[in-house]
């Protein structure tokens, strides 16, 4: 299996092609072996799009017709009051509005009502159509699965393996060999993670939901009215009125959210290193005097820097012969400067810069790199926006063709998100040699899903089936798991919010008037509230079976468990293999 030499140009002359085959061959697979018939969905279809064009231009004809009957009826009530108001001589007023009732009734109503009857008729036909063509594709629904973008995308790119959930034993790997913090999910919830290996290199891909705690300015305003003595232009001692408008403002604690995502990478190369960098402004510049300028004035700040290092003893920064990999990349805080060069051969660094450079096949410099010893974080603008979450429902449609297109799309914006947000790792050369392991294989002690996978199930599940009644804000859901010791685990979920609080600072502020009045500001004091929950949870594949569909086995051994526990089977909650019950409240 051949590492990935260039990412840019293997993506646009290969990769992207390739998956878009991978993808298309496995729909037309999907739709052969459910036996849609295209061509009657393209025939039951195009009926139903002709039923629904009649319905909204009946839905239009019968507006206008209810309009003019409503004018008809103001102008007869008008016509009508004003003849009774002015005597006989206005009796043609009384004729006009006896002529709107007369045309109400004789034309108007008789169209609204056939109206309706027609479009009684349309939408019947409409529905029946649409449940014909719900049908006809009803097979075809119900064969897509979680774990779909995972298994193309490991066709396309061998090199990785998706797990079908993240395992303890997993999550534990990355702790004790590569430093993973227990503090990493201090304040953030999990919303999505996917694990897995790229040639036994362990890797989370992860969405986190951020809590922080910000301020907000509330302002309030008071009208203050005062009187005083003024001459006027002749001279005359006059009374006049005046007004003001006194505002003031607090500034107060207030509840921030942000979604967040990112690649945890573990790669025993280069242990000692550590160093970080944020995206660079200069990337993607292209030729021209400007840039060239900024780019040259970036490298002699680089090349100060090292000499200053130098001199003071302070460090061993040795600029790198490619110099604008050095003003784009930017790790001048690195810890190791022969493992950094050996991390970042010629190779690595014109892969990164063009990388760094890229406008067209992909983001372009949108990246944090952080290494700390082996473990690496990669942050991702296009990470943060990528949808990444494949249910199966989305899928789910009453057209094949619109079927289709939905498909091949997710896929192709999934595969290049992903392939992107790993792109980093992929200019580096050590980053995709196989990793050693001896016989005690890390990956044997505790396959059961970890605490990461059961924030991801709760907050599929939604906030609202755990957060405080009183929780006025959005809720860090976070998992406590004990295994129950018969296949699933009881999970504690506690979900952290504020309930908000009206107040009122009454702010001194000195007026036009000379004097000191109280300007009343509202604000909201958020006061932290918190809720605790329990679901049985588990899974319903084994975490490396190659289908991602569930087993009969495992899928039995779920049943009997929620049963055990006295839980309505029927009341599960699924998201991918991953399967959840709510205790009730």
């Amino acid at each position: 299996m051949e590492d990935i030499a260039s990412p840019v140009d293997e993506y646009a002359a290969y990769f992207a092609d390739a998956h878009a085959r991978n993808v298309s061959e496995y729909f037309e697979a999907l739709v052969q072996r459910a036996g849609v018939d295209e061509r009657a969905n393209i025939a039951t279809v195009a009926q139903l799009r002709d039923l629904e064009t009649g319905v909204a231009k009946g839905n239009s004809r019968r507006k206008w017709w209810r309009i003019a009957r409503f004018l008809c009826v103001a102008l007869a009530g008008a016509a009508a009051f004003v003849a009774i108001k002015l005597g006989h001589g206005y009796l043609f007023l009384l004729v006009a509005a006896v002529g709107f009732a007369v045309l109400i009734f004789v034309k108007i109503n008789p169209e609204v009502g056939a109206l309706n009857t027609q479009l009684a008729d349309l939408t019947s036909q409409r529905e029946g159509k649409a449940s014909e063509a719900w049908h006809q594709m009803l097979p075809l629904n119900s064969l897509h699965v979680w774990g779909t973008a995972q298994r193309l995308f490991e066709k396309t790119l061998p090199q990785f393996q998706f797990d079908n959930y993240f395992a303890n034993d997993r999550l534990a790997d990355l702790h004790a060999t590569f430093g993973l913090s227990p503090d990493l999910n201090n304040w953030r919830s999990v919303l999505h993670c996917q694990s897995g290996h790229l040639n036994g290199n362990p890797f989370v891909l992860a969405r986190f939901l951020h809590h922080t705690m910000g301020s907000m300015t509330y302002s309030g305003q008071l009208v203050i009215a005062w009187t005083e003595r003024v001459q006027n232009s002749q001279g005359q001692w006059i009374t006049v009125q005046r007004t003001q408008t006194l505002t003031a403002s607090v500034t107060k604690p207030f509840p921030e959210y942000a979604t967040h995502a990112g690649i945890i990478y573990g790669c025993e190369a280069a242990p000692n290193l550590s160093f970080s960098r944020n995206p660079s402004k200069l990337s993607g510049r292209g030729d021209g005097a400007v840039s060239d300028w900024k780019l040259n004035r970036k490298i002699k700040e680089v090349e100060r820097q090292a000499r200053k290092a130098t001199k003071s003893g302070s460090g061993n920064l040795t600029v790198m012969s490619n110099r604008e990999f050095e003003a784009l990349f930017g790790a001048t805080n690195r810890t190791d400067e022969v493992e950094f060069r050996m991390l970042f051969t010629a190779l690595a660094q014109q892969e990164m810069v063009k990388l760094m450079n890229d406008q067209n096949a992909g983001p372009g410099d949108d990246f944090g790199f952080s290494k700390t010893g082996p473990l690496n974080i990669i942050d991702s603008r296009q990470l943060d926006a990528a949808d990444l979450v494949e249910d199966p429902a989305r899928f789910q449609t009453l057209e094949l063709a619109e079927a289709r297109r939905i498909f091949n799309e997710f896929h192709k914006q999934y595969f290049w998100a992903v392939y992107f947000g790993f792109s980093p790792l992929l200019t580096i050369p050590l980053y995709q040699e196989d990793r050693n392991l001896d016989s005690q294989s890390p990956y044997s002690s505790n396959p059961d899903a970890c605490f990461w996978e059961h924030e991801a199930l709760a907050n599929y599940i939604g906030q609202s089936a755990f957060a405080h009644p009183d929780s006025a804000t959005q809720n860090i859901l976070r998992a406590n798991s004990q295994q129950s010791g018969d296949g699933a685990s009881l999970v504690t979920i506690s979900a952290h919010g504020y309930r908000a609080v009206p107040r009122i600072d009454e702010i001194p502020t000195r007026g036009g008037d000379g004097r000191i009045h109280l300007v009343p500001v509202p604000w909201t004091e958020y006061i932290p509230v918190e809720q605790h929950s329990q679901m049985l949870a588990g899974h319903t594949a084994s975490r490396n079976s190659q289908n991602h569909e569930h087993s009969a086995e495992v899928q039995n051994s779920w049943q009997s468990v929620i049963t055990r526990y006295g839980h309505n089977p029927e009341r599960t909650v699924l998201r991918g293999v991953m399967a959840a019950s709510l205790f009730r409240r």
